[in-house]
């Protein structure tokens, strides 16, 4: 932003308003009350809202979402400027427009207008930073701006909604964003084993000789995928789930998790033979989804239907001629794959920082996957685990800063579609820095990592950012100088928490929280920021004692 400026709240005054369309939508009348809220806290004044065809008169107006002006000033949002929710805000004489290439384009415009040029952050649900001033003032921009990926899922809600997520948020209770329907693992709710066992115990997997089920939705209860009446079953639910929702966009059809895949001799000769682990049942649901995407799309051409690279299924299969349907989007999971290096950086080393095992592969082979996978189809998204599940059931932290901060703009860079890392609200207090930095740069993934960091532990820590600093980025130092390739399949909890938490680590934690509870002692907000440091490395002493480390008593 540069000169010249405009005072838009003078003295605790307001000097402006905040103009919408006189036919405003849902989220351009939302965006509005945002950034009204969020100038109110700054300086305690209360800019007025209004609609284009009201007649007041102000110094200035900050003009949002598809109004008359902006079209009157030659706004033209385009898909490829702005991508599906990118937007536009410039300045002109008195006024600063904003207007996004839809409403939630607009909303983003928003967000990114408080958080670049009045310093608003949202740390994480209930936790967020702004500066206080009586006296604000907007200076000359324009920026139009792409999201780094079209389809961004890190978190849920309004917190992800306002780090400009577009999957899975919501506005003020309503649900706005892309339409997704369901997450991953669908078998089950496609065809559940109460409605359907009984009568057709040959929808369900042959394992062992025999076809049963349990009582998961989610895991195990593998279908026969070879099965024609599966697979127009299935199509035929997807579709009455789609005449029943018409405005879902993308929905989920994938194995449910585990295994217990069919047996049955139809499904068995489809796999290709000498394949290993991590291509064990690629083709047979490469065919599956092929046939069940095929009927869906008779009906619904313009409906994504997302399916899984996972596991035993992450591989492509070896045809020449596979390729998936245009109706299909990718889902490759980043699991059983190394979690301690970047990706592009060749660190990953037989002998040297993991031995061979089966259901492991180094990132060398998985970058090989990624790229197979965007040689045959424009829709690919990325599943990471950022969150690993092991380290989070031993109630250990995942020091992945080092890894996202290169591997998110690596994906960018490859042309992914879609970004998505595992996250839990719950455990905000322990893995909450991996969230902010995973969803900065999934928005923008050009953003300086180090500036990043800094800006956050300033503005979250206070006079306490340097200690805190410190005790978390000791942990990331000590995960790259242990240096051996972590993963699902490779090294188990025990051998990563002891080695990782090294005594002088768990010493140099320990230092960093006691000076920064020193520095905290007369603040409650940075208090209760350092106290939620501070059960994540009392439950990391406790989880190492149950793990026998050494040094821990």
């Amino acid at each position: 932003m540069k000169g010249p400026y405009t005072e838009i709240i003078q003295s605790g005054n307001p000097l402006s308003q905040i103009v919408i369309p006189a036919k405003s939508t849902y989220l351009e009348e939302f965006a509005a009350t945002e950034l009204q809220k969020y100038i109110e806290k700054i300086s305690d004044a209360t800019i007025p809202i209004i609609k284009e065809d009201e007649t007041q008169k102000h110094p200035y107006s900050i003009i949002l979402g598809a109004t008359k002006k902006s079209e009157e000033a030659g706004f033209q949002p385009n898909e490829t400027e702005m991508g599906r929710d990118g937007f536009e805000i410039k300045s002109l004489k008195n006024e600063l427009i904003i207007r996004g290439r839809n409403d939630l384009g607009t909303l983003f415009g928003v967000y990114e207008l408080l958080e670049r040029y009045f310093d608003v952050r949202w740390f994480m649900p209930g936790e967020e930073y702004y500066p206080k001033s009586s006296t604000l003032k907007l200076g000359q921009i324009h920026l139009i701006y792409k999201p780094s990926f079209t389809f961004r899922w890190v978190g849920r809600g309004e917190w992800a909604l306002h780090q400009r997520m577009n999957c899975f948020v919501n506005a003020g209770g309503q649900d706005v964003g892309i339409n997704w329907k369901w997450h991953f693992h669908t078998f089950g709710r496609l065809i559940p084993p109460k409605l359907y066992y009984e009568e057709h115990p040959e929808y369900f997997a042959l394992v062992n000789g025999e076809r049963k089920v349990t009582g998961s939705r989610t895991s195990e209860n593998q279908l026969c995928t070879s099965n024609p009446d599966v697979i127009r079953e299935v199509a035929n639910n997807l579709i009455d789930t789609l005449d029943i929702e018409p405005d879902i966009e993308i929905i989920t059809l994938a194995p449910n998790d585990g295994r217990g895949f069919c047996e049955c001799e139809k499904c068995s000769s489809l796999d290709e033979p000498g394949r290993d682990w991590h291509a064990k049942y690629s083709n047979r649901l490469a065919v599956f989804n092929r046939e069940v995407s095929a009927i869906v799309k008779e009906k619904y051409p313009d409906v994504l239907i997302k399916v899984g690279a996972y596991a035993m299924y992450a591989r492509p299969p070896l045809s020449k001629d596979y390729k998936p349907e245009d109706n299909q989007i990718i889902q490759l999971c980043h699991l059983y794959f190394c979690h301690t290096h970047p990706l592009g950086s060749n660190l990953c080393k037989e002998g040297e920082t993991y031995e061979t095992s089966s259901e492991y592969l180094p990132n060398q082979e998985f970058e090989k996957i990624l790229d197979q996978w965007l040689n045959l189809s424009p829709h690919l998204f990325v599943y990471e685990y950022y969150s690993i599940d092991g380290m989070g059931r031993a109630k250990l932290p995942w020091p992945m800063i080092h890894n996202m901060r290169s591997d998110i703009p690596y994906y960018r860079d490859k042309g992914v579609e879609g970004f998505y890392t595992q996250q839990s609200d719950r455990l905000f207090y322990r893995l909450g820095l991996n969230y902010y930095v995973a969803a900065k740069l999934c928005w923008n993934a050009d953003l300086n990592a180090e500036a990043l960091l800094d800006d956050y532990f300033d503005k979250f820590y206070g006079n306490a950012a340097v200690p805190m600093k410190e005790f978390y980025m000791s942990m990331e130092r000590s995960f790259q100088e242990w240096n051996k390739c972590s993963s699902y399949g490779l090294q188990g909890v025990t051998p990563i928490g002891i080695d990782l938490f090294t005594p002088e680590l768990i010493k140099k934690m320990e230092q960093s929280l006691i000076s920064a509870e020193s520095l905290a002692v007369n603040n409650e907000v940075i208090g209760r920021r350092v106290a939620m440091a501070r059960r994540v490395y009392n439950e990391t002493v406790e989880s190492l004692k149950a793990l026998g480390h050494p040094s821990v008593e």
